[in-house]
């Protein structure tokens, strides 16, 4: 400073001149070093986000991780965008002329991110240690005894893995005793998942990723995979990973008092929604206490509001607000509101099942509901009445049945071997024969199209009715609803409004406006 001083140097000049360039090294350093702490964070981006759009790029490594493998390639295929970093400052750092600088940086940003090194954990081997799997289910009457039976052969086939079941009541019942479990810390290894429960779950990170046993030495091959149908496996994924896997789906159909449609003189079952509601406007009949039908229930109604062109949300894949009172909304809540004014339909009354046992008893001549209800109404009926399915009706758009029905969810609370064990047993309630033999006792659909195709050529051809259903797998008219976090309390907003259309407290428009302002509400407050 004091030679700078003699030659007349300023403070500044000093700066610029003198200074700055010898501290240029430690300051590359300290640079790079904070670069690589923020851009290598982990656990402080994952406690203050709380959606994979805002979470930085080392805590979507880690979702390709596992505590027994490593998802190789898409962590080899991620690793490289990762260090993309290095590209960009390059291009800034190019003017210092220094590939020892950019080696380095590029070095230690490839090991940031997880990069070099070797293709990760080997594939998991099979399973050797003997587990006992806890499984919580919501099935009753002969669902539950075809369960029972499935799994007293699993059980008895091998001695590795023994499951113990546990009914928990319905699927609300079910959800929340999962959801106590968690909160609890004592959650079932397994259970049934409903797609917008699965979607709860995970949004507190508390269901297994199955990718790991699923490409196990004992898991299932690519031909059991591209054997499963896509629309259910699918349906089964969470932003692309296996967090679910298909098990008792079901679709809509519409049971029908064939007795009745002869005595008015209908030759056959609607096809549309127009048809519908004219033969309901013939079959209603007050001096008898008979009326067409009962409706709508929510999932009758979003199945409407795809076949009239619309959608649950603005964008099902990443949902900004709902579309419930778009047009095609409005005009299939317009077909039930005028026909209940009309008197030819009514409301569905109070109670469980109360539509189902009003069929039952011949107060209504249609119903709606999933397949699977053949299974809890066709001993009551018996002979009082001859009943048939047919497909669910079309609107503008033709045909689009929502799928029903669970998935199956492994908990990741459990221990490692006890989820894999887990995995077994999905996998055997899942495989040709156990699929077969469930869609035969069940009335739910088969998961698996060899399945399909061994049915439609004997079992449906015999049992026309039990292959209504399922027939929507080969028209390609199966729908399914996005899911968020979310998904059940926007369900009751929804409900809410339509019962009240459905009442005639509220035309179609006011009452669907409404029901749109609460579900924005619940989507952006969480």
């Amino acid at each position: 400073w004091e030679a700078a001083q003699l030659d007349g140097t300023g403070h500044l000049r000093f700066l610029w001149s003198i200074a700055a360039p010898l501290a240029r090294a430690p300051m590359i350093t300290i640079a790079l070093f904070h670069f690589v702490a923020g851009w290598n964070a982990f656990l402080w981006p994952l406690i203050v986000t709380n959606s994979d759009a805002y979470r930085p790029v080392q805590v979507g490594l880690q979702n390709f991780s596992y505590a027994d493998a490593t998802n190789s390639d898409r962590s080899s295929a991620a690793s490289p965008r990762a260090g993309s970093a290095v590209s960009f400052l390059k291009g800034d750092l190019a003017s210092m002329r220094s590939r020892r600088v950019l080696g380095l940086l590029a070095a230690v940003l490839m090991v940031a991110c997880g990069g070099g090194g070797g293709g990760g954990a080997a594939q998991l081997g099979a399973l050797k240690n003997t587990v006992q799997v806890t499984f919580w289910h919501a099935l009753s009457g002969n669902l539950q005894a075809e369960l029972n039976t499935l799994t007293d052969k699993f059980n008895s086939s091998q001695s590795t893995v023994h499951v113990n079941l546990v009914a928990k009541g319905a699927y609300t019942d079910l959800n929340k005793a999962v959801l106590t479990g968690l909160a609890a810390n004592q959650p079932p290894d397994l259970a049934q998942c409903i797609e917008t429960d699965a979607a709860k779950y995970n949004s507190s990170k508390a269901l297994a990723d199955l990718t790991p046993y699923i490409n196990a030495a004992d898991g299932l091959s690519s031909a059991d995979l591209k054997d499963i149908f896509p629309v259910m496996l699918n349906a089964a994924k969470i932003k692309g990973t296996y967090y679910q896997f298909p098990f008792n789906k079901s679709t809509t159909v519409v049971y029908y008092n064939q007795d009745l449609f002869t005595a008015k003189g209908i030759s056959g079952p609607p096809a549309t929604w127009d048809e519908f509601f004219a033969d309901a406007a013939k079959l209603a009949d007050s001096s008898k206490g008979v009326t067409g039908a009962e409706g709508p229930s929510i999932d009758t109604f979003l199945s409407m509001l795809y076949e009239y062109g619309g959608h649950l949300y603005d964008n099902d894949s990443s949902p900004g607000k709902t579309a419930v009172n778009s047009d095609a909304g409005v005009k299939a809540m317009t077909l039930w509101y005028n026909a209940i004014k009309a008197g030819s339909v009514k409301p569905i009354p109070a109670g469980n099942f109360a539509d189902q046992t009003d069929f039952q008893n011949q107060k209504t001549a249609m119903y709606i509901s999933t397949q699977v209800s053949y299974q809890f109404i066709v001993k009551p009926i018996g002979n009082k009445f001859k009943f048939a399915e047919t497909a669910f009706p079309a609107g503008d758009k033709g045909t689009k049945d929502e799928m029903f029905g669970a998935n199956l969810c492994v908990l990741n609370k459990s221990a490692k071997d006890v989820q894999h064990g887990a995995f077994l047993y999905i996998k055997y309630l899942t495989s040709v024969d156990s699929t077969t033999a469930w869609a035969q006792n069940t009335s739910y659909m088969p998961v698996r199209q060899s399945a399909y195709k061994s049915l439609t050529d004997s079992f449906y051809s015999q049992n026309p009715n039990q292959g209504v259903g399922p027939s929507v797998l080969s028209k390609g008219g199966l729908i399914v609803l996005p899911s968020t976090p979310t998904s059940n309390e926007q369900r009751d907003a929804l409900s809410t409004e339509l019962g009240n259309i459905a009442a005639l407290r509220k035309d179609p428009k006011t009452g669907l406006n409404d029901a749109a302002t609460k579900m924005n509400d619940i989507l952006a407050t969480g």
